[in-house]
């Protein structure tokens, strides 16, 4: 259930990304898309949060298990650990080019999102016992 709806969250969240903000990745010499970047990627961030914690609580009622919206919180919040390691990583470490960068931001936010929500169920969530 969890790397579903991380999975499920992560490509919504990357595609919703690409699909509003394409013109963020001007060739060189264009400025891009200035100082409300960051608002747009936390507002949309929060929503496919949203969106996966909804998906889960509904996985948990189905397979009759407790504790979904503590399997959220747990789950939103290692991914937004594991989104900044992997950006610092990827600015520390990894030298690409634009498009490569762009690519791997996207991959990136799909995976960190099904691992944190996978992690989340699998530690936090427990089968109904009654």
């Amino acid at each position: 259930m969890g790397v579903c709806a991380g999975l499920l969250a992560g490509g919504g969240f990357a595609a919703t990304l690409e699909g509003w903000t394409w013109y963020c990745y001007p060739p060189a010499g264009h400025t891009g898309c200035g100082d409300s970047y960051p608002l747009v990627y936390a507002l949309v961030f929060v929503f496919w949060m949203l969106v996966a914690g909804g998906l889960l609580h509904a996985g948990f009622r189905m397979a009759r298990a407790e504790r979904s919206w503590s399997a959220t919180g747990v789950g939103s919040g290692l991914w937004v650990v594991l989104i900044v390691g992997v950006v610092w990583f990827k600015a520390m470490f990894l030298e690409m080019y634009h498009d490569e960068s762009a690519l791997f931001l996207m991959e990136a936010e799909v995976v960190t999102a099904g691992v944190a929500y996978l992690v989340a169920a699998l530690t936090v969530g427990r089968a109904r016992t009654w």
